[in-house]
């Protein structure tokens, strides 16, 4: 028995002296270094740095619901032989849903000539009922900014208060222009909150029924020019747009072309930081004027409810040449916390529309073309019970009327001189 224990000791370590000399003569490799994410507080919170590069990056997203109810008043339309063709607006929804998704991708890396940033937003929106029916999928945003250059789709340069407080305009009017758009712009920036710039924008984009005087394919974009100042008060914005108005039409006995015209646009705001009465109270105000370029204060297409109906145009053909087409739009917005997790906001706007009168007399038979206003005031309170959760109710109360009117010139239908609406939203959101 000693002898076999011997022998099997003698023949293990001889073993173990044979695989620690094999073992010597094999490659030594370490593992991987482990690249834990980093935290990136040079471009603000929520960046981290992408992993093997000096990038930051920072994902944020929302989740919306919203709940609305909205019924407009009107008598019922008849047509020619008397029959009643839409009894009181009851063929329209008067309650709706939208549910939104949202996700926010924002890269950025510093170097020698200031930060290079990508922005791209992804949005999907799923309607039903009065917000509309379907869904629509979209890049709502997506741009490169670096050195002062924004090239991309990004919000209007023109654009300052951009329906920034209120959930939505109502049925009749607007609260100025908020427009997302394809564009190309420089921004130089002065010291002290002051910045100047100046954007190439999509004109199309602008366009308000441009098909009346029969619009030709773009051969200028819009120009903006904007003067800004931020400071710890607040900032204050001047916008000026150029929008050109070029057609394919030809009149006259002759076919002549119709020349091309210019509309313009003005906007002046100001936001105030009214943190001396509670933090995170503002007061914005905003003015507009728009001649040829109605989109520049918010303007849209046409306002219908009901058997209401009045229509915007930037231009219309008359003598043979294009004329444009009158407007401006105030607006006006408080926002107070009655606590840190309770706020509310009291807002209004004015918007109006103004033919020549050439237009008018040339449309004399069309009660669709009349000058006409619109105006909105509402208020929202929202409560959030956790941070970035958002429980709110709106109300708004909308009313548009023509000028001018004439119902014996409605040949077929007796329209309305004015309609009004009430509306009213719930809305849920999640930012992240």
């Amino acid at each position: 028995m000693t002898i076999a224990r011997s022998l099997l000791l003698g023949s293990a370590a001889g073993f173990a002296v044979i695989s620690g000399a094999q073992a010597a003569d094999l490659p030594v490799t370490k593992a991987a270094p482990v690249e834990y994410v980093r935290v990136c507080s040079t471009h603000g919170a929520g960046f981290f740095y992408i992993p093997g590069s000096d990038t930051c990056i920072k994902f944020a997203g929302r989740m919306r619901a919203d709940y609305t109810y909205a019924e407009p008043k009107g008598a019922n339309v008849y047509g020619l032989n008397g029959v009643v063709l839409r009894r009181n607006g009851r063929d329209q929804d008067v309650t709706g849903v939208k549910a939104r998704a949202r996700l926010d991708v924002d890269t950025r890396t510093a170097t020698e000539f200031g930060t290079l940033r990508t922005f791209f937003r992804f949005q999907i929106d799923k309607n039903a009922g009065q917000q509309g029916s379907g869904h629509n999928t979209t890049l709502d945003k997506g741009y490169i900014q670096w050195a002062g250059i924004t090239a991309g789709r990004a919000q209007s340069f023109f654009d300052f208060y951009a329906s920034d407080l209120n959930f939505g305009s109502g049925y009749l009017a607007s609260a100025g222009s908020d427009t997302t758009t394809e564009l190309l712009a420089y921004t130089a920036t002065f010291g002290s909150g002051f910045s100047a710039t100046i954007s190439l924008e999509d004109r199309n984009t602008r366009n308000v029924n441009a098909v009346a005087y029969q619009v030709a394919g773009s051969r200028m974009p819009d120009a903006v020019g904007v003067l800004r100042v931020d400071q710890a008060w607040g900032s204050a914005q001047l916008s000026g747009a150029l929008h050109q108005m070029n057609s394919i039409a030809l009149t006259g006995p002759f076919a002549q072309r119709v020349d091309t015209e210019y509309g313009w646009a003005v906007q002046g705001g100001v936001n105030f930081k009214l943190d001396s009465l509670t933090a995170g109270d503002k007061l914005w105000l905003q003015a507009a004027y728009a001649d040829g370029a109605l989109s520049y204060i918010g303007m849209g297409p046409s306002i219908t409810s009901a058997n209401f109906a009045a229509t915007a145009y930037d231009g219309l053909i008359v003598n043979n040449g294009i004329k444009s087409t009158k407007g401006w739009n105030l607006t006006g917005a408080f926002l107070h916390y009655w606590t840190p997790s309770v706020r509310q906001t009291v807002w209004g706007s004015y918007s109006a529309v103004d033919y020549s009168n050439t237009v008018k007399w040339a449309n004399r038979f069309n009660a669709n073309i009349r000058d006409f206003d619109a105006w909105t005031v509402g208020s929202n309170v929202i409560w959030s019970p956790v941070k970035a959760f958002d429980i709110g109710v709106e109300v708004l109360y909308t009313k548009a009327e023509k000028s001018a009117y004439r119902p014996a010139n409605d040949l077929f239908f007796r329209g309305r001189k004015s309609e009004d609406s009430v509306q009213g939203r719930l809305r849920l959101q999640r930012d992240f």
